[in-house]
């Protein structure tokens, strides 16, 4: 992780600054950040901050944050599978979503980076600058650590609950979010925090699995019909989430109808 972008983390539970405590060897590997407005504490574990605990998860985060650990090293080859059977190349199917990204340069934050399938539809594009994941899984992240260290790519790395994110506010000129959505606590402040955290102007992606693509899942993924106990709610876009104020807001089916995506801008 970057020094500089340490400015960039708040507290996500008051949203106030962290402090980045001295007295380790290498802080930023293996430091600790300190919120004084509220006394929480949150340790940097192998260059990855750390700001939720898996015992401290429900519902069903808790339930999909170990589902995605146990899921971790099969995902890309799961994901090569399921293009083929769709229909459609990988970089065909995540450039219909990542090119509507506009980040003009400037700080991109993915929320559910799993083990960094997109990452190489955006690090070299030129209109991209730094590029940072949150994910709810450890596992994932481990993954996604090991792929860019291989691949040389300097992208900072956070454990934490997209209903919590642990940034300050207007932080990121562009965000974007490609499965998991579906299957939050609660979606509703899941929103309202990308809101918060990408500054005036900035355009939001927010895609998922549509129905069709759920119910696939329950017949291909181990674990995943298991989770709802026979119970999982249809699956519809959070259309009616988005805060009226939003600008542009669109929705449209991506990936030949498995995935929705659903678009806007921060006014």
């Amino acid at each position: 992780m970057k020094r500089s972008s340490f400015a960039l983390l708040a507290c996500p539970a008051c949203h106030a600054r962290l402090a980045l405590q001295a007295g380790q060897a290498d802080p930023v590997e293996s430091g600790n950040l300190h919120c004084d407005a509220c006394q929480k504490d949150y340790p940097i574990a192998q260059g990855i901050p750390r700001f939720i605990q898996a015992a401290e998860l429900s519902g069903l985060n808790r339930r999909f944050a170990y589902l995605y650990d146990r899921f971790a090293w099969a995902y890309p080859s799961f994901m090569a599978i399921a293009f083929a059977v769709i229909g459609m190349s990988e970089e065909r199917a995540r450039r219909e979503i990542l090119d509507r990204l506009e980040p003009g340069g400037g700080r991109v934050l993915e929320v559910s980076i799993g083990p960094g399938v997109n990452l190489p539809y955006l690090v070299k594009r030129p209109d991209v600058g730094e590029v940072f994941g949150l994910d709810i899984s450890l596992g994932q992240l481990r993954r996604c650590q090991s792929y860019t260290q291989r691949k040389d790519w300097s992208v900072d790395l956070f454990l934490g609950n997209a209903e919590q994110l642990p940034f300050q506010d207007a932080a990121f000129d562009s965000l974007f979010h490609i499965g998991g959505i579906n299957f939050f606590n609660d979606k509703k402040k899941a929103i309202e925090e990308m809101i918060r955290v990408v500054r005036p102007g900035a355009h939001i992606l927010i895609a998922d699995e549509s129905e069709r693509g759920a119910r696939s899942y329950e017949h291909t993924i181990p674990g995943f019909k298991k989770t709802f106990k026979g119970r999982r709610a249809t699956v519809t876009p959070p259309v009616e989430l988005v805060p009226s104020e939003m600008r542009e807001i669109r929705l449209f089916d991506a990936w030949k109808g498995w995935f929705y995506c659903l678009e806007f801008r921060k006014p």
